[in-house]
């Protein structure tokens, strides 16, 4: 397995504003190089940086004011110690993060300034989530002398920080916020490596009181009454519970607001080492919420209902395929060392119906299967009995999807468009507004998150592949918004996804995509986190073509199963692809 991971994390200004921007940079000249020292220790965290030496060349204060950017200090006091007097005092660190890679110095310096040229691969915005980018980055750092040394006098808004930097001192964490199906929707964030439990749980609260990215928003709610904040500057965790003091507004929620602020604070810490309890507290007293323990009034980590979960329970294992000359449906146990199939019970098990792809509910109570070459999408109860037309008269229909709240997405081409619909609980049809995603490109495949408010999407524009995401919106009526595309060939990773078959969510925050890095390569499974901040190449299919995959989700490790071109079945079993079915032309798994 070949692995290149792509930035760990992105910076959080700690118990700082909001950050408001990205930085901008200018974009032309050749390349020259300002390169940071780099430590003396290579695993090390947090490593203390210097402050200017007396006789430092211009060149020196650059590089020491770029290692200062890339290590967290509060108020960047050293780091103004490299910038003259009124650069100091009036440098804002909370303008956004540039990650930027550099190319070899090929030319000297001009006296009184430093080039940095290179690339930016990647930034921040204003809620510290992270964007892939491909820029050239060209400033020169204007330097004068100020008491007999050299002092940068034009340092830029915010922060520069190479990208071997995040590798070493970056870590991902996620916030929490309810979701239209009534689970908790992850949002990464990063910070640097802090160490110091409080120190992160104090950052992790700061940044979900302040809410959901611009981006995520319309398909989230939060619990936290606006102007929230903390009452005291910092989080305390003590014999494992951790202390939120909040302001005076929470105190006028309800309870079941109270459970939903319990909920999205205690799933938001539980990341932090050491954390089991979670205590709300407002002027200085315990606060109580419907979960509180009522020994403490704090909040067990296990008190939070698992419906919350950002992935769903599933219950069962089973497997269905459709296979043999006849496409007949069958249910499939693969937990066994040799696989058992059982036909579906109805006319699906008989054959009556060519049978391109297929979904299962969460709850494995239903499925629903695309016939007719990918005319007529049905459903049935996996009990059997009567088979319902949901789809009639369209073409080019994709494999549906059920989501976790029991809707029924479909994708095809109607009138020589294509178009989206859902199916609601009680069986409605009606087509729903996706111009935003349509309006990219044709739409190869899609698959809906386990908390059910993003779409990953495959797609085709101009010949060439994308990978995207947008917002599933159900309120005040169900759209999808927002496209996004996810840079996958971003500098920061050499695992790029150029072409892809199918894809499917192995957590709430990761996907796994069928694809490959290059125009005749072998197709295989390329991890990509939700912001494509990492990007990481798994075991590839090179004896066989890949064409289909199928996920069980778990909340600890996924189950993933591939489906080649001459109808062979195949289970990723870590270190090798085992071979349990032949003759398939299609499979899928309940969710």
């Amino acid at each position: 397995m070949s692995t290149r991971r792509g930035p760990a994390a992105l910076l959080l200004v700690l118990l700082l504003a909001a950050l408001t921007g990205c930085v901008s940079i200018p974009t032309s000249g050749p390349v020259d190089k300002v390169e940071g020292q780099q430590p003396t220790c290579q695993s090390c965290v947090n490593v203390e940086v210097a402050p200017p030496y007396p006789g430092d060349t211009g060149r020196e204060v650059v590089e020491g004011f770029l290692r200062a950017n890339a290590n967290y200090q509060s108020g960047y006091a050293v780091a103004r110690q490299f910038l003259t007097r009124d650069a100091a005092s009036t440098w804002t660190t909370d303008q956004g993060v540039v990650i930027y890679s550099v190319k070899p110095n090929k030319r000297p310096d001009v006296e009184g300034s430093v080039r940095l040229q290179g690339q930016r691969v990647g930034s921040l915005d204003k809620r510290n989530t992270f964007k892939a980018a491909k820029l050239p980055l060209d400033y020169t750092f204007e330097l004068v002398r100020e008491g007999g040394e050299w002092r940068i006098s034009n340092p830029l808004p915010g922060l520069l920080v190479r990208d071997s930097s995040f590798e070493r001192l970056y870590r991902s964490y996620n916030l929490y916020y309810p979701g239209g199906t009534g689970a908790l929707v992850p949002e990464p964030i990063y910070l640097p490596d802090l160490r110091a439990p409080g120190n992160i749980a104090s950052a992790l609260v700061q940044a979900l009181l302040a809410g959901p990215s611009d981006w995520l928003s319309p398909a989230v709610q939060t619990a936290v009454p606006s102007g929230t904040k903390l009452s005291v500057d910092s989080v305390t965790i003590v014999n494992g519970v951790a202390q939120v003091p909040l302001s005076d507004e929470v105190q006028r929620t309800t309870d079941p607001e109270r459970a939903s602020l319990a909920a999205q604070l205690v799933y938001t810490l539980q990341q932090v080492t050491g954390v089991k309890k979670v205590l709300l507290q407002v002027g200085g007293q315990p606060f109580r919420v419907p979960q509180s323990d009522s020994t403490d009034l704090a909040v067990p980590l296990e008190s939070i209902s698992s419906e919350l979960n950002p992935v769903p329970f599933v219950p069962s294992e089973q497997l269905y395929a459709v296979r043999g000359p006849k496409s007949v449906l069958q249910k499939v146990t693969v937990n066994t060392d040799v696989p058992a199939m059982d036909p579906f019970p109805g006319p699906l098990g008989e054959g009556r119906y060519s049978i391109s792809s297929l979904a299962a509910t969460v709850t494995n109570t239903e499925v629903a299967v695309v016939t007719d070459e990918d005319t007529v999408l049905r459903r049935t109860a996996v009990t059997g009995g009567r088979l319902t037309t949901v789809l009639d008269g369209v073409t080019s229909l994709l494999r549906p999807q059920f989501t976790r709240a029991g809707e029924l997405f479909a994708v095809g081409v109607q009138n020589g468009q294509q178009r989206m619909w859902v199916t609601n609980p009680d069986g409605e049809t009606r087509a729903i507004s996706a111009s935003d995603v349509f309006s990219h490109g044709r739409v190869v495949a899609f698959r809906i998150s386990p908390d059910g408010a993003r779409m990953a999407l495959i797609m085709k524009s101009a010949g060439k592949t994308q990978l995207a995401t947008a917002r599933v919106v159900r309120s005040p009526k169900l759209v999808v918004d927002g496209w996004r595309l996810l840079e996958t060939d971003s500098p920061l990773t050499d695992a790029a996804v150029i072409d892809a078959r199918d894809l499917a969510w192995t957590s709430a925050t990761e996907l796994v995509v069928l694809g490959a890095d290059r125009a005749d390569g072998s197709y295989g499974q390329t991890a990509v986190s939700v912001d494509a901040s990492t990007v990481q190449t798994q075991l590839k299919t090179s004896d066989w073509e890949a064409v289909e995959l199928a996920v069980l989700l778990r909340t600890q490790t996924a189950i993933t199963l591939v489906l080649a071109r001459d109808g062979a079945a195949y289970r990723d079993e870590g270190n090798r692809w085992l071979e349990i079915l032949d003759d398939t032309q299609a499979i899928a798994y309940p969710g």
